[in-house]
């Protein structure tokens, strides 16, 4: 097999791993039930599970979870249509798995049209441009191809603010 049809063999294994819900559970013992594998790193695995998107690095994982993705590593971060997140967006990683752990943001990447809830204390501590680059963000960081979201007030659900890539962004 040479190194193309290696390459080829691998993404499609990546491809067909990602597609799957499965369970991880940290070495700290925290479990993400049901989580889909949406990106592979050089330094961990990016899961999407019912409460949002989190990255776990591998030295949180259990040794025999991080030899499965081994060899996907420089194959699935260097794919053109899966940006790796270090590069691309790590500031809004932490942000958004910081407001995550507090509580103030919760997201839904399941539907076409994404939804974020996000509490309206921590919504309006940002001004205008940084809540339409996070709408921006939230929407990608969700589907690569078609973002478009929601961003909606964790305790009412009124609507805040909307992108989608045909209508731009929009504050209510």
């Amino acid at each position: 097999m040479n190194h193309w049809q290696t390459a080829l063999a691998t993404l499609a294994a990546l491809s067909a791993s990602l597609a799957l819900g499965e369970d991880f559970k940290t070495i700290q013992g925290k479990e993400y039930k049901d989580a889909t594998v949406i990106r592979v790193e050089a330094d961990g695995i990016v899961l999407r599970t019912k409460s949002g998107i989190v990255k776990l690095y591998f030295s949180e994982l259990p040794k025999e979870v991080q030899g499965r993705f081994d060899g996907t590593k420089t194959t699935a971060a260097a794919t053109p249509h899966q940006p790796s997140m270090s590069e691309v967006k790590p500031r809004l990683v932490s942000a958004t798995e910081k407001l995550q752990r507090r509580g103030l943001l919760s997201v839904d990447c399941s539907e076409p049209d994404a939804k974020a809830w996000i509490a309206l204390t921590a919504w309006r501590t940002y001004d205008a441009q940084e809540k339409e680059n996070m709408t921006k963000n939230l929407a990608a960081y969700c589907h690569t191809q078609y973002s478009s979201i929601w961003i909606l007030d964790k305790q009412s659900g009124r609507k805040l603010a909307r992108y989608s890539p045909s209508r731009g962004f929009q504050a209510y």
